[in-house]
């Protein structure tokens, strides 16, 4: 249930910033766009809705997919904030210099962004498929796969200070535990049931796939030892006992260049962009000589009007 509102607060958070947004867009729309809502002058068509709808971490796009009541949530934080802001506006807010700093400071940001997307895309930035190949080449050992187990555990937790007593009640309830899972109960139910782990707990003890070095020494063995859907005893580690069961093994392997393709295009395009922009910022500083002066930070001196940050 927390989990839930949390998740529904942070979703009404980015709505609200987005809907920030859509509120500098005036009553001028494409014709035969349909109009969503309106306020005052300020007017969000369908198409401002779906741009906006793009914009979103894919997390929440996906929210959006599966959850379609989300979008009227997000019309109705929209009409509200611009509600919010014509009230603020008749009431001179936009006035106070030190909310016509944030404004502008606001609108330099949404500026830059822009600014350097377009900047970084006239320069027209491509990587080919030789220099894919080649960086490929030059950096094999980075694309070669560990070998890595995927397991499920159960944890019956023993804290630090606990006597050998603990330590003897907890062993034996893990031995019920492995008991259950060895005559066939499901491992995924056991772990919901009887695991002190919340991390994995709630879903059924799963731990993913991982390498070795990820785990503590006793655990890592013990996993790696296994069969696959063999179970393990249970392992002793400064947390308690475990109860494992392996799921999966993968066997080191060399990913291929087919594999690791798009990951070489990224990363080199990455690297071009960087490269490009600090080149844009050098030329920007030449022409328009910025000033700045870290000597005053953390000072009671006042800063006066702060330089916008690279």
């Amino acid at each position: 249930m927390k989990n839930e509102m949390t998740k529904s607060f942070r979703i009404s958070v980015v709505f609200l910033a987005v809907a920030a947004g859509l509120v500098m867009a005036l009553s001028s729309w494409a014709a035969g766009d349909k109009v969503l809502a309106r306020v005052g002058k300020y007017t969000l068509t369908a198409s401002q809705f779906e741009d906006q709808v793009k914009s979103l971490p894919p997390q929440l796009r996906m929210a959006l997919m599966q959850r379609p009541e989300l979008k009227k949530q997000f019309l109705e934080r929209w009409v509200q904030l611009t509600l919010l802001a014509l009230a603020a506006r008749e009431e001179g807010l936009d006035k106070r210099p030190e909310i016509k700093l944030q404004l502008e400071e606001a609108a330099n940001s949404i500026l830059a962004r822009n600014y350097m997307r377009e900047q970084i895309d006239a320069s027209g930035i491509k990587v080919s498929d030789k220099e894919i190949e080649e960086y490929y080449r030059k950096h094999k050992e980075d694309f070669r796969e560990k070998e890595s187990v995927k397991a499920q555990h159960i944890l019956v937790k023993v804290d630090k200070e606990d006597d050998k007593k603990a330590w003897d009640e907890a062993r034996k309830k893990a031995e019920m535990i492995r008991e259950k899972a060895v005559n066939g109960a499901d491992f995924a139910a056991l772990a919901k049931e009887y695991s002190d782990d919340p991390g994995s707990k709630n879903n059924g003890g799963e731990l993913g796939f991982f390498t070795r070095g990820r785990m503590v020494p006793e655990f890592e063995k013990a996993a790696f030892s296994l069969k696959k859907g063999e179970i393990s005893q249970p392992v002793k580690t400064t947390f308690g006992y475990h109860i494992i069961r392996l799921e999966d093994r993968k066997k080191a392997h060399q990913k291929t260049l087919d594999e690791t393709k798009e990951q070489i295009r990224q990363t080199l395009l990455k690297e071009r962009q960087k490269k490009a922009m600090n080149e844009l910022l050098k030329k920007l500083e030449k022409k328009y000589k910025p000033e700045m002066h870290p000597e005053l930070l953390g000072s009671s001196a006042p800063m006066g009007h702060a330089m916008p940050a690279h």
